[in-house]
């Protein structure tokens, strides 16, 4: 969560302000909650919430300061929806949900939920994980995903890219699964057949897939995400608004009690997070604070205006910001190598 950017929409921070009573009376009922806070919840009150706020809107908030009370601002202002047959419902918890974010999703909701089924969970066979992170389709049999993501189960070889080996020589066998959804045990699996290319290190966290024509079971693959031109990335100004799609996972480098209380304790599974640009920070990367985790490693982040994908996430520093390859420099990565 970017704190400044968060508060600098005026209606998001005067539904927070005007809902505080309840989000204070609720929050305990959430994981962690305000309970958190040294001497608990009634020790925090509305005119102590209004100035964080304020100080957050000002941009002169110190991330950290206020942990607690920073997991249920984000909590409330950056939810994360669950994803249940291919469309997006809130937490099974008892805590309020912003009507002003919900009404950013209400418009292109039908756009989403046709996106949705084409981000899928990279899973594993024959590693010390079960999976990895997240890719999504931008070809019939192409699939985009991070330099990270796909290094922990192919290496550069003599003739191009090779699925690691295991020293009792069997390979590491790496799939795709389209659902993967919260109490769903669907499954669309497809075979990751071929690593076609991994940027190197010092370029931008891109790795490009080919995945087999048709799934375990027969099914046909989702299609494909359009990806944002040049030319429509420059037309768009800060604070336009996103939707990260993937698959957040606990991350032990990141503070325990606030995941649990944005998450519900649900991880591993996918989400769509809700979330507004925040910066471009050069002609290839771009921030955002939709709330992530490090299973969104190789999310799409989807433009709501455009119905397209703006970027592809890599990665973040918690409290600060996210970041991502803008759309134009996937494709001339997938142009170049997905032939």
């Amino acid at each position: 969560m970017d704190s400044q950017q968060v508060f600098k929409e005026e209606a998001v921070k005067q539904e927070f302000l005007d809902r505080f009573d309840e989000l204070r009376e609720r929050a305990p009922a959430a994981a962690g909650g305000l309970e958190s806070l040294e001497g608990g919840p009634g020790a925090f009150t509305k005119d102590a919430a209004r100035d964080v706020a304020e100080r957050m809107a000002e941009g002169v908030h110190e991330p950290g300061t206020d942990s607690g009370l920073e997991a249920i601002i984000e909590r409330f202002t950056r939810p994360v929806y669950l994803v249940q047959d291919s469309t997006f419902v809130v937490p099974p918890d008892t805590f309020p949900n912003s009507e002003v974010i919900s009404e950013q999703l209400k418009g292109p909701r039908t756009t989403l939920e046709a996106t949705i089924p084409s981000a899928g969970r990279i899973d594993l066979r024959n590693h010390r994980l079960d999976w990895v992170g997240t890719g999504w389709l931008v070809g019939p049999d192409i699939v985009v995903t991070n330099r990270h993501v796909a290094h922990e189960f192919a290496r550069q070889s003599d003739d191009g890219f090779a699925f690691r080996q295991n020293p009792n020589g069997t390979n590491v066998v790496a799939t795709v699964d389209w659902r993967r959804e919260f109490e769903r045990p669907d499954e669309s699996r497809f075979r990751i057949k071929e690593v076609l290319w991994i940027e190197p290190e010092d370029s931008v966290d891109v790795a490009v897939l080919r995945i087999r024509d048709v799934g375990d079971d027969g099914e046909q693959a989702p299609k494909p995400i359009e990806l944002m031109t040049r030319a429509e990335i420059e037309a768009i100004e800060p604070g336009a608004w996103v939707a990260v799609i993937g698959y957040p996972a606990f991350d032990s480098r990141n503070n325990v009690a606030d995941q649990e209380r944005i998450f519900d304790g649900v991880f591993n599974v996918k989400r769509l997070a809700p979330g507004q640009v925040t910066r471009f920070a050069q002609q290839d990367v771009l921030h955002h604070d939709a709330t992530t985790l490090g299973g969104n490693s190789g999310s799409v982040v989807f433009g709501l205006e455009s119905g397209k994908a703006i970027a592809l996430h890599f990665g973040g520093i918690e409290g600060s910001r996210n970041e991502a390859v803008q759309a134009p420099r996937v494709q001339e990565i997938i142009e170049a190598h997905a032939s």
